[in-house]
C-alpha cells in the first residue's frame, strides 16, 4: 500500500491522502466523508478501469458514484507501461 507520489513522483499527488495504490496496478479510492455518496478520484498516467467496467485515461480527475455498498477501485490495463524488473531498472517489454 503506497501513495500516488511513490509511483508518480513529481506530478502533484503528495497532496493526495485519502486513495492509495496497491503495488503498481491498482488504485483504490475509498470514501472517507460520512454521508458522501460521490467522490473524486485522481487518476494517474496510463488507462484504467473502474470497478464498475468505465475506461479511464489519466492523467484526469474523476467523479465517481459512491454509495455505501460500493469501495471505488481502478485497475491498470495499459500494459506498455515502464515496469520495475527484479534489478530495479526500468523496462517496456509489456509483462
Amino acid at each position: 500500500m503506497r501513495p500516488l507520489e511513490f509511483d508518480h513522483p513529481g506530478r502533484g499527488y503528495a497532496t493526495v491522502t485519502d486513495q492509495f495504490l496497491l503495488g503498481p496496478d491498482l488504485l483504490v479510492a475509498p470514501v472517507l466523508d460520512k454521508d458522501a455518496t460521490v467522490r473524486e478520484v485522481v487518476v494517474p498516467p496510463g488507462t484504467w478501469r473502474a470497478d464498475d467496467g468505465v475506461a479511464v485515461a489519466g492523467p484526469a480527475v474523476v467523479t465517481v458514484d459512491a454509495p455505501l455498498s460500493r469501495l471505488p477501485w481502478f485497475r491498470r490495463v495499459d500494459r506498455g507501461r515502464p515496469r520495475a524488473s527484479a534489478a530495479g531498472f526500468r523496462t517496456m517489454d509489456g509483462a
